[in-house]
């Protein structure tokens, strides 16, 4: 049920009152809004400080929030550069969350994507048995040949 407020009666202290009310709404939503870019910004310093000087330098287990993986960025691990496919990566990678990014740009070998965190999206392009592949869908998580992919 909605309540009519008449403004030009409302007494001076409730009309303070519900500016200060409402004014605390609009600062808690920004928040809200802004927390998510405000943690990629700070995990992207603090990984930038911590591993000053290498493109991609060797994956380190997150131990907290602070030093989770964003979007974009990209480690060597088991002999392969490979980027973070969303914010606060803490998988492995190879396993969890991440693409192989191959030397020559050319496209990496197809792995069964954990979730929806590393799927392929429309258009990615990968090998498999001997064929490159282009994803047809968004989100693909089938093996190419089975759904979803071109050649």
């Amino acid at each position: 049920m909605t309540t009519i407020i008449d403004w030009a009666n409302l007494p001076e202290v409730e009309l303070a009152q519900i500016m200060k009310d409402a004014l605390a709404e609009h600062d808690r939503r920004a928040t809200l809004a802004s927390t998510q870019a405000t943690i990629t910004q700070l995990q992207a310093q603090y990984l930038a400080t911590r591993d000053a000087g290498s493109d991609a330098p060797d994956w380190v287990p997150p131990t907290g929030a602070m030093d989770a993986y964003p979007t974009g960025y990209k480690v060597a691990h088991g002999g392969k550069t490979w980027v973070a496919m969303a914010d606060n990566t803490t998988g492995e990678p190879g396993v969890s969350g991440w693409r192989e990014q191959t030397a020559d740009g050319a496209p990496a070998e197809w792995a069964q994507p954990s979730g929806a965190t590393d799927a392929y999206p429309l258009g990615a392009h990968v090998t498999h048995n001997g064929k490159t592949w282009t994803s047809q869908v968004a989100a693909n998580v089938w093996e190419p040949g089975v759904y979803g992919w071109a050649s």
